[in-house]
């Protein structure tokens, strides 16, 4: 399929987004950049008016009023978290600020931030709470959940095939296989699938690692928030690309824990770190 599509790239959510069409569908691929910048509004880290900048301003136990979109990435947040016994947990925006992974948000500099998923409170489908303290940082599963929207907005405007692209978190959508190749964290390619109505999504930690004075930090943390290492990238096939994305990140801590987990949410580890260690 990838040599009769029309591919248009741009620059959202920290990376290149790119949506590819058949020829005589070009219009939709608009709707579907239009669905990714709604979730990088919403959901950004950095942006001082997105849902996240509002829920870490508010006191502890207030309810917020956030965009519907970003109720439902917190929703999945939550029952990973349940599912995870806690190892999946979106709230560990201060210790990435720690080790300078993600800029000190203004004006909260002495947060005592020490909330986690499992302190997110549902109100309903336009209100959340946190009842602790806590810097939300919704990341990869915002960038997996962005895909599957501009998926849903190429399918309504009647798309029968496309592939949406966000720095390796992909879909297909139609029943016309896409080759996707497996690649390590230094671009190397180790492999290759056909993937049809279906998500992929990568992770690895070897590259994005930082060192701060005798210690090393991860973007990625295990158990009791500890930073762990891989050395190879995990990859991950699911129906919707968010819960592909969300489970790399389990994968790279506890390979075990996820595949019994993709067991029922559906999906399958088809790369896997050899190694995985604490840092």
């Amino acid at each position: 399929m990838a040599d009769t599509l029309i591919r248009r790239c741009r620059p959202l959510l920290g990376t290149f987004v790119e949506i590819a069409v058949p020829a005589g569908f070009e219009s939709a691929i608009d709707d579907g950049f239009a669905a990714v910048a709604h979730v990088h509004a919403r959901m950004s880290f950095h942006e001082e008016a997105s849902d996240l900048a509002a829920l870490r301003r508010a006191p502890a136990g207030t309810a917020v009023a956030v965009d519907p979109h970003s109720i439902t990435v917190l929703r999945i947040a939550c029952d990973l978290h349940a599912r995870s016994g806690g190892l999946f947990d979106v709230a560990v925006g201060a210790e990435l600020v720690a080790s300078g992974l993600l800029p000190q948000p203004p004006c909260h500099a002495d947060g005592n931030w020490i909330g986690t998923t499992g302190d997110i409170v549902i109100v309903d489908d336009m209100h959340a709470v946190c009842a602790r303290p806590m810097l939300i940082d919704l990341g990869g599963i915002a960038k997996g959940y962005a895909v599957d929207c501009a998926v849903e907005a190429l399918a309504v405007a009647a798309v029968p095939q496309a592939v949406v692209n966000a720095g390796g978190d992909l879909r297909v959508l139609g029943d016309t296989p896409e080759t996707v190749h497996l690649r390590e964290a230094d671009g190397s390619v180790i492999g290759a699938i056909e993937l049809a109505n279906g998500a992929i999504a990568s992770s690895s930690s070897e590259y994005a690692q930082r060192r701060i004075g005798q210690s090393v930090a991860s973007p990625h943390l295990g158990r009791n928030r500890q930073p762990i290492w891989a050395d190879r990238a995990v990859t991950i096939c699911a129906d919707r690309c968010v819960i592909a994305d969300a489970m790399t990140k389990i994968a790279l801590a506890d390979p075990a824990l996820a595949e019994s987990m993709l067991e029922t949410l559906g999906g399958e580890i088809v790369a896997r770190p050899v190694r995985e260690r604490a840092l």
